[in-house]
């Protein structure tokens, strides 16, 4: 089973190279049939062309450019939409989530699930480095209304290391619009509502001090949660006509 590995980059110069290095020996190791997408978010610094002259000559390692920045959630989808492998993991630069922690999800793919995602909020997930506190109480604050407003069933929505069976993932990014910090509920949302499973699971997370959200990103995250979940609940209803029965006609 291939697995192709997403990840955004912006201005991320100084530390996407150690990262690259840690995904592809350990996936070398454990999983030798992956690839490794790196997606340039019209980065200011020289992300690109340091990945390039980095892994020049490694055909499992991609760089994907578009040239200006157009926000993470366009970063993912424009990565998940290049990918080949039967599994997508989307994971931050900065592996907050160490790679490692794919073992505890690919089970659940096994078992049928569609999609996994690594949470911080399970009672076991292992909390190495803290945010700073305004940050973990703003997340706080963000995933409740994200339960209250949109999914109630998922309690950790903003980690960035998600799994995805790209065979069901695939036909729901189109309908993905949202480039800002509100993609993940967007996805998962309309992943939801199309009928994929959903599996979540604790995972270790090392809060990376170089993480930046900027404040009116934040708060627009709030707006976009109303019309994620108008959207969810009309292909929602989409699915469930479709599946349906048609009426026979009544007998002449």
């Amino acid at each position: 089973m291939k697995i192709s590995v997403v990840v955004p980059a912006y201005n991320e110069t100084d530390r996407i190279v150690p990262s690259l290095e840690r995904i592809i020996s350990y996936l070398q190791e454990r999983h030798p049939d992956f690839e490794i997408l790196v997606v340039d978010d019209g980065s200011a610094d020289a992300t690109a062309a340091t990945v390039r002259q980095r892994f020049e000559g490694q055909p499992r390692v991609s760089v994907l450019s578009y040239g200006i920045n157009r926000g993470k959630g366009f970063a993912v989808r424009h990565g998940m939409g290049q990918a080949n492998g039967d599994l997508v993991l989307f994971s931050d630069a900065d592996l907050s989530t160490p790679i490692e922690e794919i073992e505890g999800m690919l089970p659940l793919i096994e078992n049928g699930y569609d999609v996994v995602i690594g949470s911080r909020a399970h009672a076991e997930a292992d909390i190495r480095q803290r945010q700073p506190l305004y940050r973990e109480l703003g997340g706080k604050l963000f995933n409740l209304m994200v339960r209250i407003v949109v999914m109630p069933e998922l309690y950790d929505t903003q980690c960035g290391f998600k799994l995805f069976r790209r065979s069901r993932i695939a036909p729901i990014l189109p309908n993905l619009c949202i480039d800002g910090f509100a993609f993940d509920v967007e996805i998962l949302a309309l992943a939801g509502a199309a009928g994929l499973r959903i599996a979540e699971v604790p995972v270790i997370w090392i809060n990376s001090r170089a993480s930046r959200v900027r404040m009116s990103a934040a708060l627009r995250a709030y707006v976009d949660l109303i019309g994620i979940r108008a959207r969810a609940r009309q292909l929602r209803a989409s699915v469930a006509d479709r599946r349906r029965p048609e009426t026979a006609p009544p007998a002449q």
